[in-house]
């Protein structure tokens, strides 16, 4: 340990009596598991040679603390210089990579495919600490807001009325946003992303996600599977066809030639009251950390981004649970 990390660990002290969420989401998983995927996306050992890179568990945390506090990679390296707490979650770490290191390696995880295994190692630690899947799943969507361009949009749009043509550089289109999708949902318009995710009844984690462009209906993704037991879902997928072997629990829809009878309403309020836990995710991403919108360009990186937001949700769920228990235990 260095004189530099003594004296910054003392100082963090104070800090974490004063009540540090991200010290306790910190302990909640073994990090060390993800060691060996990160490493594999860098081609720097004896043999090849290269630059010694970034601290393979260094990068996972770095990743989910930027998606707990909704951080550009700029403001993220300027951040942990600047926070105890942050030197903290990410282990005191002699040097912090800078903000041009953080955008590489996030795009390293991608070409390499590592981001469906860094989850998968995830959900399998949650599985070994006894949060398995017990009465059923609850499966939800949710916009992820992007940037539209107004300006570009509506230049577009009237070029598109004359019938003109627009021609853009290899460094404009670069910050075009060609994936992105409209979508109107009770009166409201929505350009971006969609976020599906699959959540447990009784512990309220997030075990699946998909990420689509925003016009893709709900119900055209379906992450139930064998194993789930019964799957409690909104009015939206109502149609939509699922395992067989899960008990369907999708809320029924009136429609203007036959309205729901008394047992079809008092079904979907049973069934309401079990699914409502399924909005709390998006509550936390999008107000806690401010993880409502996102600036990326295309579908592969947004997805990394918000598998890394649902992973630091976990984390966070997992110190609710965990102070759920000590409580019951006084």
């Amino acid at each position: 340990m260095s004189f530099n990390q003594f004296i910054l660990k003392e100082q963090y002290v104070k800090v974490k009596g004063l009540g540090d969420r991200l010290s306790l989401m910190k302990e909640q998983i073994d990090w060390e598991c993800f060691r060996s995927m990160v490493k594999s996306v860098f081609y720097d050992d004896k043999e090849i040679g290269g630059r010694p890179h970034t601290d393979e568990v260094l990068v996972v945390r770095t990743m989910v603390l930027q998606s707990c506090y909704g951080l550009s990679d700029p403001e993220l390296e300027f951040q942990v210089h600047d926070r105890l707490s942050f030197r903290n979650f990410l282990g005191f770490p002699e040097s912090i990579p800078d903000f041009s290191t953080i955008w590489k390696i996030r795009e390293k995880l991608i070409l390499a495919g590592i981001e469906p295994k860094i989850w998968k190692e995830l959900q399998r630690q949650l599985d070994t600490k006894g949060y398995t899947i017990k009465r059923g799943v609850i499966q939800d969507a949710s916009f992820i807001e992007a940037d539209l361009g107004r300006k570009r949009y509506y230049k577009e749009k009237k070029a598109k009325e004359k019938g003109e043509a627009i021609t853009y550089t290899k460094k404009q289109e670069q910050h075009i946003d060609k994936d992105a999708t409209f979508s109107v949902k009770h009166g409201q318009v929505h350009f971006g992303y969609k976020d599906h995710v699959k959540l447990d009844v009784d512990h309220h984690l997030i075990r699946e996600y998909e990420v689509t462009t925003a016009s893709l209906h709900d119900g055209n993704v379906d992450l139930v599977k064998a194993g789930d037991i019964s799957a409690f879902r909104d009015k939206g997928y109502v149609g939509k066809p699922m395992s067989p072997e899960v008990i369907d629990k999708t809320m029924k829809r009136a429609t203007k030639a036959k309205k729901l009878n008394g047992g079809e309403l008092k079904r979907n309020k049973a069934i309401s009251r079990i699914r409502a836990p399924g909005e709390r995710p998006f509550s936390v991403v999008k107000r806690v950390f401010h993880g409502g919108e996102t600036f990326v360009k295309n579908l592969t990186r947004v997805s990394i981004k918000e598998m890394f937001k649902l992973m630091a949700f976990n984390l966070y769920q997992l110190v609710t649970l965990r102070r759920r228990e000590l409580a019951k235990a006084l």
